[in-house]
């Protein structure tokens, strides 16, 4: 049936139509009557539900092979109703980023198996991607997966993708790998837009990255606020545990910042001319500015390679006052931001405590963190 289309007259009436019709296929494309058998098991309530948030519903269900075994998928639909933060419920454009992510070459995505409409309803088959959510009690965090995250931001950030929303539950450690699931708000954006004129409205946002001279968004800056911030509040009944988690924290972004470095010394010296075309601005500018935007990544890898303890104090401080204008917490967010004013300005008046690039660069990720005015997603 080359058109993706199967009848079933056993679908029943939940279904809303006996159209089972595959509007995007996975490689290798899945057989549309498999689709459907897991279909009609999940609308007949015999398929357990693994996991809702504010915009979908997910279920495990097995998908049969043409030899006769089964593989384990996961099976997403929409949950309606007024929780709802995205209005978009035919998975279309989640579909869509999924299917870029390994041309892009960014790893630890599940691969697409396909998205299907049935009735006026639409259902999305991904794979099922190893691991277990982060969580200070059952599934705690080392060192080593803190590296395995900051790999990936690092794969996604030099390829301008946001996933923007890493929260434990999209979040998956399987030994020394990590996946992650729920791209229905992820979003490509040029490196080369870095200087365009909406690039200081772009920035006015929780995920800003901490590079005064590279106007971005960061996934590392996402994950500090959506996932790390909770973690360690949950896990500061053991202070020392919670300490030396955040300490491995900051070392491993040592390594993302020197990274970032090399990656925009690399921009400076290929591309400072077409972004210059993008953004209107002389080309000796725009190398200027990634000069000095990697410049400014050698000074964090330095800064956070053996961090002190105003160093991880303000860190520590900047994930907490990001979480809290995300959540709208408008009180705790003024006592966060007034602390690490006073925090910076002490530091200044001691001199060298802190780099005054440092300081300067934490003033202005609290003043356009506080200018968000993004709905949160689920």
């Amino acid at each position: 049936m080359p058109d993706g289309r199967f009848a079933d007259s056993t679908l029943g009436p939940r279904a809303g139509s006996t159209d089972c019709v595959v509007l995007d296929a996975g490689a290798p494309p899945v057989d549309p009557r498999v689709f459907a058998a897991a279909i009609r098991l999940v609308l007949a309530g015999q398929s357990g539900e693994l996991a809702r948030d504010r915009n979908g519903i997910c279920y495990r269900v097995d998908l049969a092979r043409g030899d006769g075994s089964s593989r384990s998928a996961i099976l997403k639909i929409p949950r309606p109703g007024p929780q709802r933060t995205n209005p978009e419920t035919t998975f279309a454009w989640e579909a869509r980023i999924l299917a870029s992510l390994p041309a892009a070459g960014i790893p630890g995505a599940p691969a697409l198996l396909g998205r299907v409409a049935h009735g006026d309803t639409h259902f999305l088959f991904l794979e099922d991607v190893p691991g277990n959510h982060p969580d200070p009690r059952v599934h705690p965090l080392d060192a080593r997966h803190l590296r395995a995250l900051l790999e990936h931001f690092h794969a996604m950030d030099i390829r301008g993708l946001m996933h923007y929303d890493l929260k434990s539950a999209n979040i998956l450690i399987d030994g020394a790998q990590a996946g992650f699931i729920d791209y229905e708000f992820a979003r490509f954006r040029s490196h080369l837009n870095a200087y365009a004129p909406d690039s200081d409205a772009f920035c006015a946002d929780f995920n800003v990255s901490i590079n005064p001279f590279f106007p971005a968004h960061s996934n590392v800056a996402n994950f500090e606020f959506r996932a790390l911030d909770r973690y360690l509040r949950d896990a500061a009944a053991e202070p020392a545990t919670a300490d030396a988690l955040l300490n491995d924290w900051l070392r491993g972004k040592s390594g993302y910042h020197r990274q970032m470095a090399a990656f925009l010394a690399r921009l400076r010296d290929t591309s400072a001319e077409l972004m210059a075309i993008t953004s209107g601005i002389p080309a000796a500018e725009a190398r200027a500015r990634l000069g000095a935007a990697a410049e400014f990544e050698a000074l964090l890898a330095n800064l956070l390679a053996q961090p002190g303890v105003a160093v991880s104090r303000v860190e520590r401080q900047l994930m907490a006052y990001r979480c809290a204008v995300f959540e709208r917490h408008a009180v705790e967010a003024a006592r966060l931001r007034a602390i690490i004013q006073a925090g910076i300005g002490a530091a200044r008046a001691r001199a060298a405590t802190l780099p005054e690039a440092y300081c300067r660069a934490i003033a202005r990720v609290l003043e356009l963190v506080g200018r968000s005015v993004e709905d949160a997603p689920g």
